[in-house]
């Protein structure tokens, strides 16, 4: 399960209404409604103020309950350490945040970024020269000589330049 439908689950459960879970939590309905159909995610802030309103477990919401919690060794590491960052001051717990912020972050953005597979030089030199021979089509031979004699001594003026 979601975390969206962890949350859902947990609310119902309790008898509560998304309005009710406002009250107690102080998460804005707006919000609520967004985690609950998984358009967005909650901070780790968020999620607890969440777990406390609905008398749940951070686990309970964030977790399939048949997978179990903190399967591998590093979810493991990873619970032990944010239970670590719970007792430090709130100074250092937003230290924290901001530096998790940061690193999921540049991974967002590597991942958007990532340039795609490069293809081989003599595939880009094919395609160049077929959209170079579609854009001659109906011009003459002549006409067609002049525009690279113009293309190459203007490429070598530019080159002179620098």
């Amino acid at each position: 399960m979601s975390l969206g439908r962890n949350l859902s689950s947990a609310r119902k459960e309790k008898g509560l209404t998304q309005e009710d879970l406002v009250k107690i939590s102080g998460v804005a309905v707006s919000q609520i409604r967004r985690y609950e159909a998984d358009k967005s995610s909650p901070t780790l802030d968020v999620v607890t103020k969440l777990a406390k309103g609905l008398g749940v477990s951070i686990d309970e919401l964030a977790f399939d309950k048949a997978a179990g919690i903190a399967a591998s060794k590093l979810d493991r590491e990873l619970l032990e350490q944010f239970e670590m960052v719970s007792s430090l001051d709130k100074e250092e717990q937003e230290a924290v945040k901001r530096v998790l912020e940061g690193v999921i972050v540049k991974h967002q953005v590597n991942k958007m970024l990532k340039p795609k597979a490069e293809r081989p030089w003599s595939q880009r030199f094919r395609e160049i020269t077929d959209r170079l021979a579609k854009g001659a089509q109906g011009h003459s031979q002549d006409e067609i000589d002049k525009v690279i004699d113009e293309a190459v001594a203007a490429v070598r003026s530019e080159a002179h330049a620098r």
